[in-house]
């Protein structure tokens, strides 16, 4: 063997060395990072009345780290697992917007379109209903009244009026934005506002121009090819039987005055908890009835950071809530509490959910708590995986 061959053999086994200690130096330290990871969400439903925590952290080549904590269902004291279900409330309406880009891009939806131009005059009431656009409704600028502010649809979607086992039209919620006395908050396109009449106008679009059921879009346009087997559009789709984790919701003195306890509920846990578990989220329109795992949604948002959905220009279509240098989602439904963060520099996606909500229940410990767990206490853990 020539000299030239020996040294290139010392080089390649030199590499080899240097790759396999860099790779068992980086799996020591994700081992630490793990355990901090582990002892956080311990600590959270150690230390606070948070029944049970899912909680998943991916990056661009795959999912990093996933874990849960706590009890599904309080009283028979059943332990939650990372495959449990959650219902992520808000965040549901980027599987809708992520559909609604699709169709842009094979040109079947004009994003300049006006609603008007393609839904019924049935939603003509609506403020503004020749003046949105679907570019609006997908970036949350188009200003409408989400009708989650109207009394009624409180009373009807998660209180006093609630059926539980109700499963809603899905353009059924829209009217408690048409009846709503609120008005719009400005001048359509002019900043973003989040409301859930934007998801859910989005949603008929869909089904009308695709000539499908929304679930089947999303289920066929977005799950399937990604692998993504642990969603389900609540109430639409059927999940696993036992796989919905158990929720819970703060029926204090001001959501008793305000919005009711349906008679079908009961105080849990010698608190002012009441169990809403096996609930239809289908009152939360097409903006609130995903149900899925933090897994599944991190993955579902680093592949839209890939572009594996659409051309990686179209990411201009959707929002981006920006804050400290890190994009941050939080929403609160019915029985759930759920918690996105996305750090673009670091290429990492955070997802935290609990099945407790405070949503109506007016301030408290536990209300001011969940807003801010996952920036002070996940995020700090989480961000070492970038290291």
């Amino acid at each position: 063997m020539g000299i030239r061959n020996v040294n290139l053999m010392q080089k390649y086994f030199a590499l080899f060395i240097l790759i396999s200690f860099t790779t068992l130096s980086q799996a020591q330290e994700n081992e630490v990072i793990n355990k901090e990871m582990r002892s956080a969400i311990e600590q959270i439903v150690s230390t606070t009345a948070i029944p049970g925590i899912s909680v998943a952290v991916a990056g661009k080549k795959g999912l990093i780290w996933s874990g849960a904590a706590g009890y599904s269902k309080l009283e028979e004291r059943q332990t939650v697992s990372q495959g449990h279900l959650f219902g992520v409330g808000d965040l549901s309406s980027f599987y809708v917007a992520v559909t609604a880009i699709q169709l842009i891009e094979e040109g079947l939806l004009d994003p300049n379109a006006k609603i008007s131009e393609i839904l019924d005059d049935q939603f003509a009431t609506l403020e503004n209903f020749n003046k949105v656009t679907v570019r609006q409704l997908i970036n949350q600028t188009s200003t409408l009244n989400s009708y989650e502010q109207d009394n009624d649809w409180q009373r009807r979607a998660r209180g006093i009026q609630f059926n539980p086992k109700y499963v809603w039209r899905k353009d059924e919620p829209l009217k408690y934005a048409i009846n709503s006395k609120n008005i719009t908050m400005g001048v359509p396109g002019s900043y973003y506002a989040y409301s859930k009449t934007n998801a859910t106008l989005l949603s008929l679009i869909i089904e009308k121009i695709s000539g499908g059921l929304l679930e089947d879009e999303i289920r066929t346009r977005l799950l399937i090819p990604e692998n993504l087997n642990e969603t389900y559009m609540d109430s639409y789709e059927t999940p696993p039987d036992g796989s919905l984790v158990g929720s819970y919701h703060h029926g204090t003195n001001e959501f008793i005055s305000n919005i009711g306890i349906n008679a079908k509920f009961s105080f849990v846990d010698d608190g002012n908890l009441i169990e809403t578990s096996n609930s239809s989220l289908s009152s939360e329109g097409a903006a609130g009835s995903i149900i899925t795992t933090p897994r599944d949604l991190a993955l579902f948002h680093i592949a839209i950071k890939k572009g594996n959905f659409f051309n990686l220009n179209s990411l201009d279509y959707l929002p981006k809530i920006s804050k400290n240098g890190f994009e941050k989602y939080h929403s609160e439904i019915l029985g759930f509490t759920s918690d996105m963060i996305i750090l673009e520099k670091e290429e990492l996606v955070i997802v935290s959910t609990v099945n407790i909500s405070t949503a109506g229940s007016g301030p408290s410990q536990i209300n001011n708590y969940l807003n801010n767990y996952m920036e002070k206490i996940i995020l700090p853990v989480a961000k070492k995986y970038a290291k």
